[in-house]
């Protein structure tokens, strides 16, 4: 059976102001997340992939869209208490994510008291019955006992990510965003840590959202990916569709560079009209001013670009 989707995000738009004038962070963004798989959301930093999960997340309020989850508006305010459990994130740098004052488990255990876990059946949780729930979230990313009395400082780089997974799964949440979670670690920790995300996804059957520059790091985990340039969605479809069939000419770059950032060029002038990848691409078309309309290329691997025709 196909699976159903759990978000679907339509014609999203967030702008901020900059020196007085507007910056389109996100610009009719239309993705959606299939229940129970990984979808991935891949660009070069500052496209807007973490602006989208912060307004997911309700950090930020749009001018224009709608955020569906589970069928429901979540940015309407009546629906967004019930997705705040439901929908957690595992941030880029996991040392800016906890209190540096605070102990491992209290770091935890307040995540229950907020949101009162799934597996504590929606009642108030005392801290005896906190102190299990943390150990087994801890156990689940192969963390031990003794590290709910550290603090963040006390951990390598790879113990508070995993802390920092712990946190964002001991409600049981149905959706986890995770942004560039292994970037700031060394090449065998952010394998190990792949490998963990990858085993707990299965296990406990969660939705995945993982957001990265490097389509190489997504080829091992995604079912689905999306593929982002200055706030617009370029191409979209199966995992190994983009991965081996790259059709958008930004895609093709973003692959050549997977185990690189990459930079504006200096030479980038943000078109007001038609594709924004405009000034960069080397197969430019005349129409290229012009929107382009979405086209299936193939069976479900989607592109937005004049380099194809409908």
């Amino acid at each position: 059976m196909e699976n159903s989707k759990i978000l679907t995000v339509e014609n999203l738009a967030v702008h901020f102001s900059h020196k007085g004038k507007p910056t389109k962070a996100l610009d009719g963004v239309d993705i959606f997340l299939k229940k129970g798989l990984v979808t991935s959301l891949a660009g070069e930093s500052g496209c807007g992939k973490t602006t989208l999960a912060k307004t997911i997340l309700g950090f930020y309020k749009p001018q224009q869209g709608k955020i569906y989850f589970n069928g429901k508006d979540i940015i309407l305010p009546r629906n967004q208490k019930e997705a705040r459990r439901d929908i957690q994130i595992v941030f880029q740098n996991p040392f800016a994510s906890l209190d540096p004052r605070c102990t491992i488990f209290y770091s935890l255990y307040e995540a229950l008291t907020v949101f009162p876990s799934k597996a504590g059946a929606n009642k108030k949780i005392n801290k005896l019955q906190g102190r299990e729930l943390v150990k087994k979230a801890l156990a689940e990313v192969e963390l031990e006992d003794d590290v709910m009395e550290r603090i963040p400082q006390q951990l390598s780089g790879g113990q508070i990510q995993r802390v920092c997974i712990a946190r964002s799964l001991i409600n049981r949440p149905s959706l986890v965003i995770l942004d560039e979670p292994t970037s700031s670690l060394d090449v065998t920790t952010a394998s190990k840590i792949m490998k963990l995300l990858s085993e707990l996804q299965k296990e406990l059957e969660v939705t995945f959202l993982f957001i990265s520059h490097n389509l190489k790091l997504l080829k091992k985990i995604s079912d689905y990916c999306f593929i982002m340039y200055r706030g617009k969605i370029m191409e979209y479809g199966p995992r190994d569709s983009i991965y081996n069939n790259p059709l958008h000419p930004y895609t093709k770059l973003l692959k050549e560079a997977s185990q690189q950032k990459l930079k504006y060029l200096k030479e980038d002038v943000v078109s007001l009209s038609g594709c924004p990848f405009l000034s960069r691409c080397s197969f430019k078309k005349p129409e290229c001013s012009q929107e382009s309309v979405r086209k299936e290329v193939e069976p479900g691997h989607f592109v937005y670009c004049h380099l194809f025709k409908e």
